[in-house]
């Protein structure tokens, strides 16, 4: 969520200044796959790709998903909606679960932006992201 402040300092001259704005999450990740259904974004859900289901991002979004127990990290492309259970903030494939070294529930830290950006400083469309690979970050 943007704070008020940045958003006072965004004024409609600087909105695409503020469209990168970091946005950080904390809570429970877990894994879902439906292996052929379509996902809220169209596409057909594939348990092998590093997506995932976020209430409210916009489809297309990079998110930085870090276990917290092993500080284990992927980034994943939002290509769905959801969890819709209390506390949880994300749910991945079971690919991303695998890379963040967890198979059922995990606390974990989300790291994105308002948006996927692109080399102008603006918004892609899903379309131009949709099949690019998702970007797996190794553990220092």
């Amino acid at each position: 969520m943007v704070s008020p402040l940045a958003v006072v300092a965004c004024g409609a001259a600087f909105i695409a200044a503020c469209s990168s704005i970091a946005v950080a999450e904390t809570g429970i990740a877990s894994v879902y796959a439906y292996s052929g259904s379509k996902t809220a974004s169209g596409e057909r859900a594939n348990p092998g790709a590093l997506t995932g289901a976020h209430r409210t991002l916009p489809f297309g979004s990079q998110v930085r998903v870090t276990n917290k127990r092993n500080g284990q990290s992927v980034v994943v492309r939002i290509n769905d909606r959801g969890p819709f259970v209390r506390g949880r903030v994300i749910d991945v494939t079971p690919a991303a679960a695998r890379i963040l070294g967890f198979s059922g529930l995990a606390p974990v830290t989300l790291d994105s932006s308002s948006g996927v950006a692109t080399s102008r400083g603006g918004t892609a469309s899903f379309a131009s992201v949709r099949d690019k690979p998702a970007i797996i970050l190794a553990k220092d």
